[in-house]
């Protein structure tokens, strides 16, 4: 699927009345399931309306459940008609998870087509909610707070800013409305989020679109969803404060100089005694073009940190990986923007690899990789270097995820990529790290199901995978996650806000220390056997991050440099 282009054309619109005041005023289709387990679909304006007869367009409402990549499948529905609900049922029972999701043309009104999508979060537990597949348009995905719940509302994979989002409860009451931010996200506090089926509301029109529906000729469309949920006391996750934790894990300030610019989706190693960082994003969140790539290499000492010195450029790159090996640091694949700040995106992955050797202070070009990458990951075992993860973005054409990893010896002359087993996966915006003579795969984005903590393992020996636990957490704790080994342990630090460590076993994950505010699209790298730097990165609540934080391991009572 191609990376969607900006929403300028976009205009955000509330409700149908307001849209189209005279059809059927503001009534909507919801999603809930009943006390046989069995979804419904009605037609109201809110959730207390339930006997409101469907309309002819909508009366064959197509629904699908998933619980996850590939295991989807589309419900037998039948109809229904009662004193209390009018609306159409499913003919089986399903387990409270995955979820229920679903889009249906209404048709044509005014010179608009009227488009209607629905879902359903299965369960009362959210650690069990998923979203739709990608190619479902207009979605939201649901992250439970520790007072409220955040929405983050998507078009095409690409989140929507600028749109009202609607709560409301059983009852039909409208318990607030809020706008999303750059991010496509909303929050809503738990005084507003109800015990019981609540719903959110998401509409807006494509003045753009045109075409012609049943014969008849349209000029834009409008789409409007409906997301329900049930929400409990438990629904809430424990504070990040109360969190378990296992061993001495503390995030702590440093007194290093901050970054010379705020970076995320950049490369960073530790080469040397010096820390380096390479390209990244340094313009406006979601906004993609020249102007706002890097092309910087920078280096920090970490034994005598005075200042950041800047150091041969390269291309601009942002979704890169870069490893350290020996006196050097090698960047692998990410893309380049090539439109201009304002117009349409126009991306590019890329499949140069180059190395930057630390004496010479020059930058040797090396084999490509066998296609173009970015937003994937690499680790190094010796000479040894693996990528795994990513997609390839070709501007207009549709962009492909990779089901393909490579293996290469960096100490050969030329290098040599070679294939490695194929992942059980495709997934972007993830983490791979070396730790015990395995390769770990950690959280990212899926091409079905969003974003994920699940953790796929490779073993070199036998060329096989496996899958392995999950992190703690919502799913969006995996997105843009930092695994690292330090001290024969393997540690990963998420947007949550928390530092985790693999069992000695491999079984479990579990949280060994906690700090805010949380970050993604960072670096969390070695400096020593006990301590590791924390990166660049951004939170969606408070933004990018040029400060840079120690991650201590069993403290010392001499850091290589102290906190504040």
């Amino acid at each position: 699927m191609n990376i969607p282009t900006s929403f300028r054309s976009l205009a955000i619109w509330i409700a149908v009345a307001t849209l189209l005041p005279n059809l059927a005023s503001a009534h909507f289709p919801w999603l809930m399931i009943n006390d046989e387990a069995k979804p419904v679909l009605f037609f109201g304006e809110d959730l207390s309306d339930r006997t409101y007869h469907l309309p002819k367009n909508l009366a064959a409402f197509p629904l699908k459940h998933s619980i996850g990549s590939g295991n989807t499948h589309e419900l037998t529905m039948q109809s229904i008609e009662s004193e209390t609900l009018v609306g159409l049922t499913a003919t089986e029972s399903l387990k409270p998870e995955g979820c229920l999701f679903g889009t249906q043309i209404y048709g044509n009104y005014h010179g608009t087509k009227l488009v209607y999508f629905v879902q359903h979060f299965l369960g009362d537990d959210p650690k069990k909610w998923q979203s739709p597949p990608s190619d479902f348009n207009l979605q939201a995905k649901l992250e439970p707070l520790q007072d409220g719940i955040r929405v983050s509302v998507f078009w095409d994979q690409k989140p929507l800013a600028d749109a009202q989002v609607k709560l409301s409860c059983n009852e039909g009451h409208e318990e607030g409305s809020a706008t999303t931010d750059a991010s496509g996200v909303v929050t809503f506090s738990g005084e507003q989020v109800e015990d019981g089926l609540n719903a959110i509301m998401v509409g807006f029109a494509d003045k753009d679109a045109s075409g012609t529906f049943n014969g008849e000729p349209f000029t834009s469309t409008s789409n409007y969803l409906t997301a329900t949920f049930n929400w409990t006391s438990e629904s809430k996750p424990a504070t990040a404060a109360n969190l378990p934790t296992k061993g001495k894990v503390q995030v702590v300030a440093s007194e290093y100089p901050d970054l010379p610019t705020e970076l995320t989706s950049f490369g960073g190693a530790v080469a040397g005694g010096k820390l380096y960082v390479y390209g990244g994003h340094i313009g406006a969140a979601h906004s993609y073009s020249t102007a706002e790539q890097s092309d910087a290499l920078w280096s920090l000492d970490l034994k005598q940190p005075k200042s950041w010195e800047q150091m041969t450029s390269g291309p601009r790159l942002q979704g890169l990986a870069m490893v350290a090996h020996g006196q050097s640091v090698v960047r692998i694949g990410g893309f380049t923007a090539m439109n201009a700040e304002g117009e349409e995106h126009d991306l590019h992955s890329q499949s140069s690899v180059a190395r930057f050797d630390t004496t010479s202070k020059k930058w040797v070009e090396l084999t490509p990789l066998p296609e173009p990458r970015s937003s994937h990951s690499a680790t190094i075992v010796g000479d040894q270097v693996f990528v795994i993860g990513g997609w390839t973005m070709s501007g207009d054409e549709d962009t492909q995820w990779h089901d393909t990893a490579w293996t290469a010896d960096l100490s050969a002359q030329p290098i040599q990529w070679k294939p490695i087993a194929t992942p059980p996966f495709q997934r972007r915006a993830l983490s791979i790290a070396a730790h015990d003579g395995k390769i770990y795969a950690i959280g990212g984005m899926s091409k079905e199901g969003g974003p994920t903590t699940r953790m796929d393992v490779y073993d070199p020996q036998s060329n096989q995978w496996s899958e392995g636990p999950s992190l703690q957490g919502e799913s969006m704790t995996g997105f843009g996650c930092w695994a690292e080994p330090l001290g024969g342990k393997l540690y990963a630090s998420t947007v949550s806000g928390n530092v985790q460590k693999l069992s000695a076993d491999g079984k479990q994950w579990s949280v060994v220390g906690t700090y805010q505010p949380g970050r993604f699209f960072h670096c969390m790298l070695p400096m020593d056997d006990r301590q590791m730097v924390m990166v660049g990165g951004a939170n969606m609540s408070v933004g990018r991050f040029t400060n840079l934080e120690l991650v201590q391991i069993e403290p010392t009572t001499s850091p290589v440099i102290s906190a504040k």
